[in-house]
């Protein structure tokens, strides 16, 4: 091969680890989203269970 061809050859696989590099952080960056959403879901959903629970405290308490 000629020299040409190993500077292509060394371009290219640089290239493709670059864009394999960028699309690994793109779906870390994703997940790591889309977990920051569930805990935000979760701490919702728990404080509807409190609040819940406190409103049935207080109306058990009220009608007695």
């Amino acid at each position: 091969m000629p020299h040409d061809s190993y500077i292509l050859l060394i371009a290219i696989i640089g290239l493709l680890v670059v864009i394999v590099a960028v699309l690994l952080w793109a779906v870390l960056r994703y997940q790591r989203k889309l977990s920051d959403k569930d805990d935000a879901i979760i701490r919702g959903i728990r404080e509807n269970i409190q609040l819940h629970d406190e409103l049935q405290h207080r109306l058990g308490a009220n009608s007695h």
